[in-house]
Formats: C-alpha cells, structure tokens, sequence
C-alpha cells in the first residue's frame, strides 16, 4: 500500500504539475490575445485619425484654395469692370480683333461689311478694351425701318473667351440701347438668335428682351437652321406694340429688312 501511495501521490504530483504548465500556457495565450487586440485596436485607431486628419486637411486645403481662387477671380472682374474702357470701333481694330471673332457662335464677316456699320453708324460700333490694351469684346448695331416699325437693330455681340462672366455683354447692350433711346428715338431694339442657341436666348431674356416671331431657315448652310427674333420696346413704345408676339412662324423672305 505504501509504494502504491507512493505510485498515486506521484502520479497526482505529475498530473498536477502538467495542469499547471496548461494553465501558465492558457493565461500567457489570453494575455497574448489582450495585447495583440489592444495593439490592433491602437492600430486600427491610429490609422482611422490619420485618415480622418488627411481628408479633413485636404479638404481644408481645397475649401481655402478655393476660396483664394474665388477672390483673385472677384478682384479681376472689379478690377475690369472698373478699368474697362468703351469707345466707339476704329479700323486698326479689325487688326485685333480675332480673339474675339474666334468663337463658334459669333458670325464673321468680310472688311467691307464692317467698314460700312463704322462709315454708316459709327456711335453704334462700340468696342470694350482691356487695360492693357487687347480687345474684350464689341457690339455692332445700326438703325432701321420706318414709322412705328423704326428700330435699332443688333448685327453682334460678342465678348472674348477670356473676359466673359464679368456682365461685358450686358454693358455693351446697354450701350446700344442707350443710343438708340437718345440719338435714334426708336421704338424698339431686335436681334436674331439661333433656335438652338438656349444659352443666348436665356442671356437676352435677362436683358428684358423676348421671342417675338420665329423665322424658318434664316440661317443658310449645310444644315440651315431657325431664327428667333427677341425684341425689347424702348420708352417711344409706351403700349409695347412692337413686342406683341405673332402666332405664327415667317420665311427670310417676309422680313422687313
């Protein structure tokens, strides 16, 4: 008996000491564990502030770069419209003038035909010019018609690529209109615009002009295309007569003039 209490007690000794050795390992994996999260959520959280710094950083970055943009862009556009100077077109201008005449939508005509607008109605050929001299853009207009069908009548206008967005083709309207008011005293001003043209018909809607007649094929081509006539009554006008719009489409060959 004794050599097998001897034979247990040493057996329970043995057994004893492994489960302690499995228990060491067990706790040493579960602390293993904690750290190994810890450090992966220390991780993970580290590299979600360094994120969230970033785009919060760029997008400040942006935001302010933007906004510096937005005020060099507001001080160019005082800057013009202030220094902007209007007189009417001289003939070294047709030298110059490509940067505006450059542009899909403005109509280009040969020299003779504007030397006769600048030999015809010089006061109403105005041409904006930058500071520095170039060329911003240009209105050509002349005066027509007969009794209460006597106008102004806008051939162009048109401002260069550069200098758009600063209100140019509202000043040289205004300029037209002004001498149509008081050297002409006619009763309305007209002008012509692609149907296709949505951008300039809105422009000139905010100008106090509307659609007065349509005009089938006005503009020739390979693919001819219609014309809308807009018009704006002067004061002359008191009853808005002339911008009472027809109810039906007329062909080139029904216009006045």
């Amino acid at each position: 008996t004794t050599e097998r209490r001897e034979m247990m007690f040493g057996h329970d000794a043995d057994v004893m000491s492994r489960c302690l050795r499995v228990c060491n390992w067990q706790e040493h994996l579960v602390s293993s564990h904690r750290e190994l999260s810890c450090g992966l959520s220390l991780s993970y959280m580290q590299v979600h502030m360094q994120v969230h710094m970033h785009v919060h950083t760029r997008a400040y970055k942006q935001s302010r770069h933007y906004h510096q943009q937005e005020d060099t862009r507001r001080k160019q556009t005082l800057h013009s419209s202030i220094m902007t100077t209007l007189r009417q077109f001289a003939m070294e201008d047709l030298l110059k003038f490509n940067n505006i005449n450059l542009d899909v939508l403005t109509e280009t005509y040969n020299m003779g035909f504007y030397m006769s607008y600048m030999a015809q109605w010089p006061e109403s050929f105005m041409v904006a010019e930058a500071p520095n001299g170039a060329l911003m853009g240009y209105v050509l207009g002349k005066a027509e018609g007969d009794d209460k069908l006597w106008h102004g009548h806008v051939s162009a206008v048109t401002v260069a690529p550069t200098y758009r967005r600063l209100g140019l083709a509202k000043t040289l309207m205004d300029s037209f209109e002004s001498v149509c008011v008081d050297t002409y005293n006619a009763y309305f001003v007209d002008l012509f615009v692609r149907a296709s043209n949505g951008l300039a018909q809105n422009m000139y809607e905010k100008f106090g002009y509307s659609t007065y007649r349509r005009v089938l094929g006005y503009y020739a081509g390979e693919c001819p295309e219609d014309a809308l006539d807009m018009r704006k009554a002067l004061p002359r006008d008191r009853d808005k007569e002339s911008v009472i719009p027809l109810d039906h489409p007329v062909y080139p060959g029904d216009l006045e003039w």
